[in-house]
């Protein structure tokens, strides 16, 4: 089926000229981006199960049946290659037209079989396949304005639908039923789903950072870790809470303010040209100084965008520095074995002059008070 083709919006565009850029200077012709959250910042479709192939004067996208409306509704801007075989046939297909003699692939999202498969079947063609590392994430790295809009809506819905957990929470309630709740919330105002599973740590639990929720009570005089977020048109937030119902844990109580501290400073030292690990250390620091250095061993944070956990990194071995236009997450925490523990998060821009917290759920321990 023929879609009529039409310019893409300018947001698009500037993509698509970066990405263009960033293959000239590969020195390839072409090059096929097989990770879906890149296929979706390049085209706009927000489907699945797709490739696309970006060349200088066009961007192929190689999909099925199954999209094909959807594609005209959501980008009719690229050629479409609907396909009646394999991805990597139809691929073949479209290289032997072309006779490039080389292909950049993506060589950290292709897997060993899918490149296997392609050297195949571009026998015919004799192109020769170059990897590309990293492209496309140091592209993805810097959001553009619409972007950053997504994201900040993603924020408030995750945002609100806490707010309205937090108004349904009782003692009683499951760690499962809390994080059901938070995410009914959140797809209530907009969410097309979690950003990730919802992390809910119910007392002792807060100690296992990535912990699964399950049968556990929520009790009176518990502290209750929660860290959740929600996609929006493709884009995620992340996003963490401490919720106290009655007398807060005393240690719970001692720590909380070390985390606090820890994050306002590595939040106060974000800016461009800021290398990465200084961020992390200035929470770092603080946190050790307090006597809890073995009790953080996490980064202090991660890139989020169209992946809950983009390459970009705030941790100790972390080589990246800061740019305008980085959205990062800046998590701290400290985790007690067998009493629980206090991690709290938001999301950053890193601006032209500083940076600018995204979220705005308030982080002081009253407002944490839930009964």
């Amino acid at each position: 089926m023929a879609i009529k083709q039409i310019a893409p919006p300018g947001y698009l565009m500037e993509r698509q000229a970066r990405i263009r850029e960033a293959i000239r200077n590969e020195n390839i012709p072409a090059m096929l981006l097989t990770n879906f959250a890149d296929v979706s910042y390049v085209t706009g479709f927000e489907g699945d199960d797709s490739w696309a192939l970006v060349a200088s004067d066009r961007i192929y996208l190689i999909s099925d049946f199954r999209y094909v409306e959807q594609i005209g509704i959501e980008c009719p801007w690229v050629k479409l290659v609907v396909r009646k075989h394999s991805l990597p046939d139809e691929l073949g297909s479209i290289l032997k037209r072309h006779k490039w003699d080389r292909l950049g692939v993506q060589g950290e999202a292709l897997t060993l079989r899918q490149k296997q498969t392609l050297d195949n079947v571009l026998k015919p063609s004799k192109t020769k396949l170059k990897s590309t590392l990293d492209v496309m994430s140091k592209l993805r790295n810097i959001k553009d304005s619409h972007e950053l809009g997504i994201t900040e809506a993603a924020i408030h819905i995750a945002q609100d639908g806490f707010l309205a957990m937090r108004a349904q929470l009782r003692p009683g309630m499951t760690e499962n039923e809390v994080a059901g709740l938070l995410g009914y919330e959140m797809r209530r105002r907009g969410a097309s789903n979690s950003a990730f599973d919802s992390i809910i740590c119910a007392g002792a639990n807060g100690s296992l950072p990535h912990y699964r929720p399950s049968d556990v009570p929520v009790q009176n005089n518990m502290a209750v870790l929660c860290d959740w977020g929600a996609i929006y048109r493709g884009y995620r937030s992340d996003l963490t809470r401490m919720l106290f119902l009655g007398k807060v844990p005393v240690k719970i109580r001692q720590i909380y303010k070390v985390v606090l501290d820890a994050q306002q400073a590595a939040i106060e030292a974000i800016a461009p040209g800021v290398a990465a690990k200084t961020v992390d250390k200035k929470a770092r620091d603080i946190i050790s100084r307090a006597g809890y250095k073995k009790n953080f061993g996490h980064g202090l944070g991660h890139g989020v965008g169209r992946d809950i956990h983009e390459p970009l990194s705030l941790s100790p071995k972390s080589t990246a520095v800061l740019a305008p236009g980085m959205v990062v997450t800046v998590e701290p925490g400290i985790y007690l074995p067998g009493v629980g523990g206090v991690r709290i998060e938001d999301d950053v821009l890193v601006t032209h002059d500083g940076c600018r917290v995204l979220s705005t759920l308030p982080r002081d321990m009253d407002s944490a008070q839930v009964m």
